[in-house]
């Protein structure tokens, strides 16, 4: 290997990881190692657990029951300081890479002969054997009824032995044996079927160091090392994945890449990867590169309970990276796709400059998601908050905190206290429903806890809704149960309902009336991007792009695949898009890849496949302890529906370290009051310093 080619080599591992995967492999060879023993002393004609009674006696334990589990104990903690040892051992020598499974059975064997001959042996010869002895004299094993003798016991010397006596009766009227001790009882050894016992006893270990090479080579190549090239940016999890990798891509000839390219970093972009990825982990051919305006993944369920400070903001964050191991990354904006010639620009920043690359693709996923629509209402957009992403969720927050500030101080003023109090929600959806809930609970509560000379009747969360009823995607009577609940909780609902036009402290509606507010949140609707919009492919009336049942875009068979919500797609049952969901942004990337897999490996066995999901549920929250949901066909709601939606929703978050923090997080709110700190950004820092200096 050349100097050049070592360094490409880019290893990421630790110590703690390769003893960790080395114990958990020794944990389970002492598991299996149960089997052969039991199987050794059956054959013998002894009790099974013979072994582990002498272990216990070894330590003093000599009830029967007892010394069988102390038995047991301490042949797992061996086995564990067995793995430590060997791990660290494995670590610091570095004499085999066990990222390859050969290798790691390789190790295993060699592992278990070193355990035989320099631990098993010793021990078995100065301790146990002689233990085994004295337990089966203590217990004065019979010869069986079908005639089979026990291996040659002979006298060798008078110490003093175990055996058990009278049995004691308790006040149960269970019987127990008792231990007396004799003075002149023989000891017994084995004289005969030493080399056969020592023999199994090898079997046995090489059985374990198999177990134990196998389980760690198996975890590390599935959790453990990753082996990157430096110049690529991508790691496998074996080492010799990464030497083909660098002889065929990096050589003077390289081979021609099948190259995937990935649009968006959402629900579907990021499925789309995690699938492609354990697909093409061991393909050194196919190159996977995903491409996103943010460098993480947002958990957009959870965005309501960020805005009111329940959930911390990066908690429901998920780098981009984390999920990148057999794929590069770039945070960059798409500028424009060419979807006949197969290549897309990008382009970033840096500074007043921006930069642009054009990169070239085989296979193309869209899932560049929405924005926000305002059906052309220019004044709507200048004066409204959205709940799109997650600078949305931490502007409404501060600027709720904000007006409660100043209703504080303006307290006399009580027409301007009344404005600063009225938050205007538009969107009698999913989205504008969970974000009434949520804002009318953390707004009522801040005012009970903290802002003690403003009375929270006086604050007015209102639902504005241009249809006849809230939540259209649940059933009448759910969406019926959770309008009496928000209207109890004192949201005011309007339905039938249109907002046309709104200022800086007021909004407009179509029946006329104008409310006084200072605070509107829009979430009213969605579209696709412009750049979606202008591909020179199907759309539908919105502007998503339509694409068959295999998600291939039309007229664009041959490698161009949409999901998520820049996708139409019709469901086949109803005749009617499917929903813009992430539930199906999730199902249609696993169809997707399939499709890419099919098309790039050409199995004749195999076919593409179509897109067929029937909607396993719908569940929106209403508030503090209470939601409205459809499961499986069956309507919940109340508590078990807010319960349902936070178990489904923490298990499908994408990492243990965030399912950790989110559960904190809820655990935290149910005996702590939620923090109104206001953190002012950069801009309205500069804005505060200006207006003071003018006053000065």
């Amino acid at each position: 290997m050349t100097r050049n080619t070592q360094a490409m080599f880019r290893i990421d591992f630790s110590l703690r990881r390769e003893v960790f995967f080395v114990v958990i492999g020794a944990i389970l060879g002492a598991v299996t190692m149960v089997i052969p023993i039991t199987l050794l002393y059956t054959g013998l004609g002894l009790p099974y657990y013979l072994t582990w009674m002498a272990f216990g006696h070894v330590i003093g334990v000599y009830s029967p029951s007892s010394s069988i589990i102390a038995g047991i104990a301490i042949h797992l903690i061996t086995a564990i300081s067995i793995g430590i040892a060997l791990g660290v051992f494995l670590y610091k020598t570095g004499i085999l890479n066990i990222s390859k499974l050969s290798n790691g059975l390789l190790y295993g064997l060699l592992a278990g002969s070193i355990v035989f001959a320099g631990f098993f042996i010793p021990v078995y010869q100065f301790i146990l054997a002689p233990e085994i002895t004295r337990t089966m004299e203590a217990v004065k094993v019979p010869t069986t009824s079908q005639g089979k003798q026990y291996p040659t016991l002979t006298t060798t010397t008078s110490t003093p032995q175990y055996q058990y006596s009278s049995n004691i009766t308790s006040s149960q009227g269970k019987q127990y044996p008792t231990l007396t001790t004799t003075t002149s009882t023989p000891q017994y050894q084995y004289s005969s079927n030493i080399t056969v016992v020592m023999i199994v006893w090898l079997i046995i270990h090489l059985v374990f160091g198999t177990v134990l090479g196998g389980i760690s080579s198996s975890l590390s190549i599935r959790f453990g090392s990753r082996y990157g090239c430096g110049k690529c940016d991508i790691s496998f999890s074996r080492i010799d994945l990464l030497q083909k990798h660098i002889q065929l891509v990096h050589s003077a000839t390289p081979i021609q890449l099948k190259r995937i390219l990935i649009l968006g970093g959402g629900f579907g972009g990021i499925e789309v990867l995690r699938q492609l990825q354990k697909a093409f982990q061991d393909d050194v051919a196919v190159d996977i590169t995903l491409i996103s305006r943010d460098n993480f993944f947002l958990f957009t369920p959870m965005l309501p309970e960020v805005s009111s400070g329940m959930i911390e903001t990066r908690h429901i964050l998920t780098p981009v990276r984390t999920f990148c191991k057999r794929a590069k990354f770039y945070e960059a904006n798409v500028q424009s796709i060419d979807l006949k010639n197969k290549d897309v620009v990008i382009a970033h920043a840096i500074g007043n400059q921006t930069r642009s690359h054009i990169l070239k693709y085989d296979y193309l996923v869209l899932a560049l998601g929405d924005k926000t629509n305002f059906f052309g209402m220019t004044e709507v957009a200048n004066n409204a908050l959205t709940m799109k992403s997650i600078g949305d969720a931490i502007v409404l927050r501060n600027h709720v905190i904000s007006m409660l500030e100043q209703a504080y101080v303006e307290h006399e003023d009580l027409e301007l206290r009344r404005s600063l109090m009225t938050f205007v929600i538009v969107g009698g959806g999913f989205s504008g429903v969970e974000a009434a809930g949520e804002l009318n609970d953390f707004v009522r509560e801040s005012i009970e806890h903290f802002y003690h000379n403003l009375d929270r009747m006086d604050a007015r969360i209102i639902l504005v809704n241009s249809g006849g009823r809230i939540l259209p995607e649940v059933t009448e009577d759910l969406a019926q149960f959770a309008l009496q609940q928000l209207r109890k909780n004192g949201v005011e609902v309007m339905l039938n309902t249109r907002l046309i036009d709104a200022t800086q402290d007021s909004v407009k509606l179509n029946n006329g009336s104008l409310i006084s507010c200072n605070s509107l949140i829009w979430a009213g609707g969605a579209l696709p991007d412009k750049l979606i919009g202008n591909l020179s492919c199907d759309h539908d009336r919105s502007g998503r792009i339509v694409a068959n049942k295999y998600l291939e875009i039309n007229g664009y068979e041959n490698g161009a695949f949409v999901v998520g919500d820049c996708a139409c797609i019709t469901d086949p049952h109803t005749g009617n898009p499917y929903p813009p969901t992430a539930q199906h942004a999730l199902r249609q990337a696993k169809v997707a890849t399939k499709n890419i897999i099919f098309a790039i490996n050409g199995k004749p066995n195999e076919r593409k496949i179509s897109f067929d999901y029937k909607t396993k549920g719908m569940m929106a929250l209403i508030g503090k302890r209470n939601g409205v949901g459809i499961l499986l066909g069956l309507k919940v709601h109340g508590f078990t529906a807010w319960f349902l939606w936070r178990l489904y929703y923490l298990g499908n978050l994408p990492t243990v370290e965030k399912k950790l923090r989110v559960t904190v997080d809820w655990t935290i709110d149910l005996f702590f009051k939620r923090d109104v700190s206001r953190l002012r950004t950069f801009t309205e820092e500069s804005s505060v310093k200006a207006s003071t200096e003018i006053l000065r």
